[in-house]
């Protein structure tokens, strides 16, 4: 089929894979060696809550048919729940957490697409939700896996990956098809800025991972933990050798 006939879905996809690959790759330097670190885990959800609750807000402040529209169940409805876990893993005052740079020029490109190009925010509604529905479950379910093995059974679940019973599959379908018929009332020149637009979600969503801090902190601990186990190693075969 050729790309013309193409869903509009399905061209984002295929124009916006190579940046979408990086940021994969970066999210999972980032975070996947800091799965059981919580503050560090706290500092990617503060990251990201500023984005999902600009988005959020910025839908109720609009009221456009073609926001309305993209959200089509309420459980897609994040902020509250972000809330909640950043008061867990950062604690009641998370509020006062400095924003960095990157962040900052991340909501101000926001303030402005409201101004100026607000259809344009879909772009980050559409990118960021079907993450959090596709690449955010994975990540909950290594941190489930990752978890203390003597952990205790009331062990806190993360709220915003939770979908409670949502179908996600049958959700994301949703989100998608949604997505698409809002596609095909915009012009071509509309739908190519639109999927420009959506290489700029990647990009910045790219920026903020790498201001989150602690990485570094996670990689001496493993580091002491391992070179502590394999001088235990080296210490066992000097006495096998020693007694032998």
């Amino acid at each position: 089929m050729s790309e013309n006939y193409d869903l509009f879905t399905t061209r984002m996809r295929k124009a916006t894979r190579k940046i979408h690959s990086v940021s994969d790759a970066l999210v999972n330097a980032k975070f996947a060696l800091s799965l059981r670190d919580e503050p560090v885990w706290g500092g990617g959800l503060f990251v990201f809550y500023h984005i999902f609750a600009f988005l959020e807000d910025a839908k109720d402040r609009l009221n456009m048919p073609d926001f309305n529209k993209l959200f089509v169940n309420k459980i897609l409805y994040r902020k509250k729940a972000f809330e909640e876990d950043l008061a867990h893993y950062l604690g009641e005052d998370w509020q006062s957490t400095p924003k960095s740079a990157a962040l900052e020029n991340y909501i101000e490109h926001l303030q402005d697409l409201e101004t100026e190009h607000p259809t344009m925010l879909l772009a980050y509604v559409y990118h960021l939700y079907l993450g959090l529905l596709s690449g955010g479950q994975i990540l909950a379910k290594k941190r489930k896996m990752f978890g203390e093995k003597n952990a205790p059974e009331n062990v806190y679940t993360d709220k915003v990956t939770d979908f409670n019973d949502v179908d996600i599959n049958e959700l994301k379908k949703e989100f998608r098809n949604a997505m698409n018929e809002i596609a095909e009332r915009m012009s071509k020149n509309e739908q190519d800025t639109f999927i420009e637009e959506s290489n700029q979600v990647f990009l910045m969503n790219n920026l903020i991972v790498n201001s989150v801090g602690g990485q570094n902190r996670v990689l001496c601990n493993m580091f002491y933990k391992a070179s502590a186990l394999l001088l235990v190693v080296i210490g066992v075969i000097y006495a096998y050798k020693m007694h032998k």
